[in-house]
């Protein structure tokens, strides 16, 4: 049985050397948007990340599969009615870089507030989708002393509570927001439609100095419309990791942006590992054998850095906390400098450096301060 497998998926073969019938199966790695060929005659199973269009084109040139993953939460990439018709398994990994996103977003956040020489404490906030990056999301601007609204039609009519800290709001809330920001699938049909969920009608609502976040999909912004509206507004800052029409950027936008990324919100260490994990799950179950393997097994387990805590937790503390596990800053001179080409974008999206999640930091404080800077992500080590 031959696996053919993005190799960006970081403790595959750690994971599936432990599958019980291991011994006739191949794994073969793939470094190209579209897996050769050549492998694609004869694989069983394709396991990909969101780069990858799974189509009828592709399937087509892969008659004996029959389990197709992706390691990612959206699976805008993959055409499930036609892997539906061809009786092909299918399985995603949902909330595997959760975190990682919602850790992107609070050190985007609070660079850009740095250089306005803002505080975010008692600032509003929108945030689009409820699922599991929204919730990271909330999670910490609540712990930063954000006031937050949380947009989501779908789970608020599901009766799905709003995430803790927060409410739910409606559309008139953009209009006093300080922060939005964009965590929803990528669909193109039927009342929920995030396809230019952000437009020139819903842009021109927005505050002139609002800080306007997208670590989605690029297509949930109408990246035209977007460019337009922001030359005319020199005080908003956009932060954007996902593009429409990726790997080709619009040059021009990405000038006008406060931070800009490859797509590379959710590539922690920790969040690809644990996508692998999830996928790895899913073949034990469509194999019907049992799991051999633990999430922890694979995890990195080594701290970076420890801290302590002298006085109040203010929001310079956190954002040098921040930074001495993540710079979003050095993500946004790579790209400037090495991405505005389609060969460039993938170059570092396929090379990025191993990054770690804010748990790698430990925080030596009272436990009566603990809950704060748990929230945020770090580890907490009473004193």
């Amino acid at each position: 049985m031959k696996f053919l497998i993005d190799q960006n998926l970081p403790k595959a073969t750690e994971l599936l050397s432990t599958l019980p019938s291991y011994e006739g199966v191949e794994l073969v790695f793939f470094a190209s948007r579209q897996p050769p060929l050549e492998h694609l005659r004869d694989c069983s199973v394709l396991l990909v990340r969101s780069i990858t269009q799974v189509n009828a084109d592709l399937l087509q040139r892969a008659p004996q599969l029959r389990f197709v993953g992706t390691a990612t939460i959206g699976t805008d990439h993959i055409d499930l009615a036609e892997l539906e018709q061809r009786g092909i398994a299918f399985a995603s990994a949902p909330g595997c870089n959760a975190i990682a996103v919602g850790e992107y977003i609070l050190s985007a956040l609070l660079h850009v507030a740095s250089q306005r020489q803002q505080i975010l404490a008692g600032k509003r906030a929108v945030i689009f989708g409820a699922g599991h990056t929204g919730r990271e999301v909330c999670q910490r601007l609540v712990a930063l002393g954000l006031e937050v609204r949380v947009l989501d039609p779908p789970l608020q009519r599901q009766g799905i509570a709003a995430p803790p800290g927060c409410q739910y709001g409606d559309r008139t809330d953009l209009a006093g927001a300080d922060v939005i920001s964009l965590h929803v699938p990528l669909t193109q049909s039927g009342d929920d439609s995030t396809h230019h969920l952000v437009n020139s009608t819903l842009l021109d609502e927005l505050k002139d100095d609002v800080i306007l976040l997208n670590a989605s999909r690029g297509a949930v912004i109408d990246n035209a419309a977007l460019l337009q509206w922001r030359k005319g507004r020199p005080d908003v800052a956009l932060i954007l990791d996902v593009w429409e029409f990726e790997p080709n950027v619009d040059a021009e936008l990405v000038r006008y942006c406060a931070i800009a990324t490859p797509h590379i919100a959710g590539h922690s260490m920790e969040g690809k590992i644990r996508g692998t994990f999830q996928l790895y799950e899913e073949i034990c179950r469509w194999l019907k054998v049992a799991r051999t393997s633990t999430l922890a097994d694979v995890l990195p387990q080594e701290p970076l850095h420890s801290r302590s805590l002298q006085g109040e937790i203010d929001q310079q503390k956190v954002a040098n906390w921040v930074t001495a596990v993540y710079s979003v800053h050095q993500d946004d001179q790579e790209f400037r400098k090495f991405g505005l080409t389609a060969a460039g974008f993938d170059q570092l999206r396929k090379n990025y450096p191993l990054r770690r999640e804010l748990s790698a930091l430990t925080i030596q404080v009272s436990a009566a301060k603990s809950n704060q800077l748990k929230a945020l992500g770090f580890r907490t080590q009473a004193r």
